[in-house]
């Protein structure tokens, strides 16, 4: 790999400023099979010939022709219409007012709702019943009879991709599997015995290691729940390497399948999507997009019983063969460093490791599911567990904005429903979630709005607490409201008095474009390098260096705000799509003139090329410019 001892941390075209350098190493992931560049080629540090002419400053995208464009009337204020009022998010739809599908659906428009995200009935038959399902036609149809959107929830319970138990059922190779590191500290050659781990289905891999030896294979027996091999000459420690299920307490359904694992996901779409599409008269036209709610790897978890000692990645049964496909190296003796290495090349290989999860993640669940939603005529929609920090993104879907990159109308989820609350911990969640939406010219990007941060304290002003919490998500990039808020769900005068105020902004944020130069990196793989997995494997039990980024991503991110300015969220891959042209990174229909990178220390080889190809033009801005003074 090509080590770099300078680390760009801002280039900015048509102003004087100051290059931040960085004295720590860069190291480069690159996929040998797509970037037709040797792991160690050189990065183009050349100077780039002057253009024949001074590089035209970016337009003024708020020109008068643009200004009128965005105008509204009075009319699509003041009434705003359904298109850009929240959904409902009403899982029984016995629990609403009214004896019929008709008074049922009257009821939500009286409340000033612009329509339902909704299911079949959650109990033992949930997607077989046949009453049930037709019984969600009649509700739906009447929805759209008052020109009411409809959504539909996809899981019963959450998270999404369980099916009510239906995906596993029968097919025990789909259900969710981590790979569990076991040590076991020795000496000498006698056979030795360890726990094996909870939810156990075989032993991977295993090694062994001495002082004075590298890491060797080691041969592992089980018997039952014990773990048994042989030791050797001196001092010695061994890796044991399971795979397992989870076997611990689960949300709302007693199984999960493995969201790496495509014929799993595509079991999920069969049993689910399939026969949603087969209840619902006209689905094509009448269904606008499916929610999806906090899918996720069990790589960890944020409900876990005390005690465990053995931590885990994530896994799938022939994960080690598809990362040597893209990688060109076998992964396995690799383990204790993606488990818990400190060292540069543990912190390289870890991220490869991270980066190849979030391909798998983003292709065979997000990416297939949105597949089939295209196909029939909606949209996928939801959103991800832990949005707001990117060490969570690591061990739950790898990364955040490439899986979201893959849903029709990315979203997330504001728990804490206090303006003050949300700005100090849950603003960056709207970025990430809003981000690949603006680079990709999507419409929509989902709010979950469920007040369940300290209730009694949210009921004591709900009703401006939840209308101030929402301008600033919608300022962070959201526009359509998912809306768990059950005093607006359910009290007419609050109802019409949020639904009104939210459908006002979306009138004016639908369909309008984000302007701002400026663009922050999201620098996944360098978390993706310093995290290691927690012993205990909860979520919140990340290694301090793992959180590093977002406390100065947090930093930056408020200093750009507090300066007057807005940014978006720059990933790998919508960078490398970029061009740079008239003095600016064009991405999409940004034109990014300042582009902060954040102590990056693990980059992809082509995001590097084009910073380097930003900063070179930016020395020749700053070198006219300066001819000129």
């Amino acid at each position: 790999m090509k080590q770099v001892n300078k680390l760009i941390l801002a280039v900015t075209c048509y102003a004087l400023c100051a290059v931040l350098l960085a004295g720590s190493v860069l190291y480069v992931v690159t996929d040998p099979r797509t970037s037709g560049v040797a792991p160690d080629a050189g990065l183009p540090g050349e100077t780039q010939p002057a253009p024949d002419t001074q590089p035209t400053p970016p337009k003024d995208y708020l020109d008068a022709e643009r200004q009128n464009g965005m105008l509204i009337t009075n009319d699509a204020f003041f009434s705003p219409a359904n298109l850009y009022r929240a959904l409902r998010l009403e899982h029984e739809i016995i629990n609403l007012p009214g004896a019929t599908a008709a008074e049922k659906a009257a009821a939500l428009q009286e409340m000033g709702f612009g329509g339902a995200v909704t299911n079949a009935v959650w109990d033992s038959q949930y997607l077989q019943s046949k009453l049930a399902l037709a019984q969600l036609n009649e509700y739906v149809q009447a929805l759209d009879a008052l020109g009411l959107r409809v959504w539909i929830y996809d899981e019963k319970g959450y998270p999404s991709g369980s099916a009510g138990d239906l995906t596993v059922q029968g097919h025990p190779e789909y259900a969710a599997v981590r790979l569990v590191q076991i040590t076991h500290t020795g000496s000498g050659t006698k056979k030795q015995t360890v726990d094996a781990p909870d939810g156990f289905v075989k032993v991977d891999c295993a090694f062994i290691k001495t002082a004075d030896t590298e890491l060797t294979p080691l041969e592992v027996t089980a018997n039952g729940s014990k773990l048994s091999f042989t030791g050797v000459q001196g001092d010695y420690v061994a890796y044991i390497y399971c795979a397992a299920n989870y076997a611990y307490h689960f949300e709302w359904n007693s199984s999960y399948p493995n969201i790496l694992n495509r014929d799993a996901v595509a079991r999920f779409i069969e049993v689910t999507f399939d026969t949603y599409e087969n209840a619902i008269d006209r689905f094509d036209t009448v269904v606008e997009a499916i929610f999806d709610d906090e899918a996720q790897l069990l790589a960890g978890h944020h409900i876990m019983p005390a005690g465990l000692k053995n931590p885990v990645i994530p896994y799938d049964y022939d994960i080690f063969e598809t990362f040597e496909a893209k990688f060109g190296y076998d992964p396995r003796p690799y383990l204790p460093q993606i488990f818990t290495g400190s060292g540069e090349e543990a912190r390289l290989v870890r991220a490869q490791y991270y980066s190849h999860v979030g391909d798998l993640v983003s292709e065979n669940f997000f990416g297939q599911i949105q597949e089939w939603c295209l196909a029939h005529g909606t949209e996928l929609s939801g959103h991800l567990l832990l949005e707001e920090q990117m060490y969570y993104h690591i061990p739950v879907y790898g990364d955040y904005i490439q899986c979201s990159q893959r849903m029709g109308y990315p979203g997330f989820d504001v728990l804490d429903v206090r303006p003050v609350n949300y700005l100090r911990n849950m603003s960056t969640g709207g970025k990430y979630a809003s981000s690949p939406a603006w680079l990709a010219g999507k419409e929509r990007v989902l709010i979950e709005i469920c007040p369940v941060a300290d209730p009694d304290e949210f009921a004591t002003n709900h009703l401006d607490y939840a209308l101030g919490c929402m301008t600033f998500a919608y300022f962070d990039g959201g526009n359509q409201i998912a809306s768990y808020y059950s005093q607006a769900n359910n009290d007419p005068a609050t109802g019409n008095a949020f639904n009104t105020y939210v459908g006002r902004l979306g009138s004016m944020t639908v369909g309008a474009q984000n302007l701002t130069q400026v663009a922050i990196y999201y620098g996944i793989d360098t978390v993706g390098g310093e995290y290691r997995a927690p012993d205990s494997q909860n979520l919140y039990d990340s290694v301090a260096a793992a959180r590093k980024n977002d406390a100065l991503v947090g930093a930056i991110a408020d200093k750009v705000r507090k300066n007057g300015l807005d940014y978006v969220f720059l990933d790998d891959r919508s960078m490398q799509g970029g061009s740079v042209k008239e003095g600016a990174l064009q991405v999409g229909n940004f034109a990014f003139t300042t582009v902060i990178v954040p102590a990056a220390e693990i980059m992809e080889i082509e995001s590097m090329r084009m910073l380097f190809t930003i900063f070179n033009q930016f020395l020749i801005v700053l070198q006219r410019y300066t001819k000129s003074i």
